[in-house]
């Protein structure tokens, strides 16, 4: 190697460091956009069913959740009804599944439908109307010794924001020429009853302080007039307060995002720090590697112009 190529040798080298580093230091300054979730089992406080054949008929008590029909006739349809609490969600959290789980204690395989509850009730006083035109979710069951399990993450999300009031869900099979049952919340064994596995995320509540400084000057003149001696004397004394008062306005800020083609509203940070919180993973990431992408950019337009300067030499 002669002088020459050693030269351009040692710039290539030293030119290579430089833009290694500045990789390095790029990705350790990168901010992770993780969103943690948390997970939640609901258990039913109510559930029961209805048997058309005994319209009268209080099946509260029942170990079984039964849906479908007897031979196919109509007269022998089931209905089952479930009942959840949401309280325990946070309010502002954003779902991210919403997974019921029935333990199937019968050899039938027949397809279910999820309905919405339209009225109140409870499981000594139940037949209430639910809406027949959509089904949440359409699932066939297992059978014996399975999990039934229907996605209704929809239905907990308009519960949730106010869409639909929560009374609760329909079990029906409306072409089934069998009926399956189910273990209910009275069934003896606690490890088959029936629930709601909630998957979500937390808001997070940031507040920004502001604080500010006002500063008030007044002036009061006071007149004092001393009698001596027969003398009179007046003494005029002006007094300068300062007060200084601190306000504390603590702001709240809100930014409204998409994710799965659902528009939640979450709580934003003033400085962006993503660790629990939920946002656009993938905006987030192209904002964050365009300054990369642009200083990439940049040292490769010099790494060739030093090469094309050097060349002749």
């Amino acid at each position: 190697m002669n002088k020459l190529e050693m030269v351009r040798w040692k710039r290539v080298t030293l030119l290579s460091f430089v833009v290694f580093c500045l990789l390095i230091a790029l990705l350790v300054n990168l901010s992770p956009l993780a969103a943690s979730t948390s997970t939640i089992t609901i258990y039913p406080s109510d559930d029961t069913y209805v048997y058309a054949y005994d319209a009268n008929g209080n099946y509260g008590s029942s170990s079984t959740l039964q849906v479908g029909r007897y031979n196919g006739d109509d007269q022998y349809e089931r209905i089952a009804y479930l009942k959840f609490n949401l309280s325990s969600i946070p309010d502002g959290a954003v779902i991210v599944s919403a997974t019921l789980k029935l333990y199937d204690s019968s050899t039938a395989s027949i397809n279910i439908k999820v309905y919405r509850v339209m009225e109140d009730w409870s499981e000594s006083d139940i037949k209430p109307s639910f809406d027949e035109s959509y089904a949440y979710a359409s699932v066939d069951s297992g059978g014996s010794g399975s999990w039934f399990e229907a996605d209704i993450t929809e239905l907990v999300e308009q519960w949730l924001d106010g869409t639909y009031d929560n009374y609760g869900i329909a079990l029906r099979a409306p072409s089934s020429s069998t009926y399956d049952q189910f273990s209910s919340k009275e069934d003896g064994d606690s490890g088959k009853h029936p629930r709601l596995v909630i998957e979500y995320v937390e808001p997070n509540t940031v507040t920004q302080t502001i604080t500010e400084t006002q500063t008030i000057t007044e002036t009061q003149t006071v007149t004092e007039t001393t009698t001596v001696a027969n003398t009179t004397e007046t003494q005029t004394v002006t007094q300068t307060i300062t007060t200084t008062q601190t306000i504390n306005n603590t702001v709240y800020s809100t930014v409204t995002t998409t994710v799965a083609n659902t528009t939640y509203t979450i709580y934003e940070t003033i400085s962006p720090a993503y660790g629990n919180q939920t946002t656009n993973y993938y905006v987030d990431l192209t904002n964050q590697l365009m300054p990369l992408i642009m200083v990439i950019g940049v040292i490769c337009t010099m790494l060739s112009l030093l090469l094309s300067a050097t060349k002749g030499r």
